[in-house]
């Protein structure tokens, strides 16, 4: 992106960023190299960089099904109705998967190369087969102590709402 292009925007709106509105504003750029969001990203850039082919198809395909698991994983921790212990057991549910896909077995590969598969062919989700077992593939990664944890966590949760409440609905003027 020239000056000339920047330079016009900052006088039409006051405001540079608003030229990522258009949908053209990257084609004047002819930059080929990495590009960064600032000095926290260059640790990563390097990291990226230093990466062989092998592990970056192995982490883009770890991206593809985390992002086939955990929607499926929210959606069903959402059935549980666990109100303001919600976002701490997803974040803890999160992990404990994260930590159960680290290293996973040669049935589960197979089981999770197909389930990408099936997700590339953008079918219906109700002709999605492999996609209505993962609930049931969550939940048997996820050992007595990990469910353990999660209620441990949803109780700690419903208690501290409830104190939270309790001390808010409690007015001074009330005598007991």
């Amino acid at each position: 992106m020239d000056d000339q292009r920047l330079a016009e925007q900052l006088r039409q709106t006051g405001n540079l960023l608003d030229i990522l509105n258009e949908d053209d504003w990257w084609e004047g750029d002819d930059w080929d190299g990495p590009t960064e969001a600032g000095v926290m990203a260059i640790p990563y850039v390097k990291y990226l960089e230093s990466l062989t082919p092998e592990q970056h198809r192995f982490l883009r395909w770890r991206m593809r099904l985390f992002s086939i698991l955990y929607p499926e994983l929210k959606e069903w921790l959402q059935s549980w109705q666990l109100g303001h212990s919600f976002e701490a057991v997803h974040t803890k549910a999160r992990r404990l998967i994260y930590e159960r896909l680290k290293h996973p077995t040669s049935e589960q590969t197979d089981w999770i190369n197909a389930l990408i598969a099936e997700d590339d062919q953008n079918l219906p989700r109700s002709e999605r087969r492999l996609r209505s077992q993962v609930v049931p593939m969550l939940s048997a990664l996820l050992t007595q102590e990990d469910r353990q944890a999660l209620a441990d966590i949803a109780a700690q949760g419903m208690a501290q709402g409830v104190l939270q409440m309790v001390h808010v609905e409690t007015s001074p003027s009330v005598a007991v």
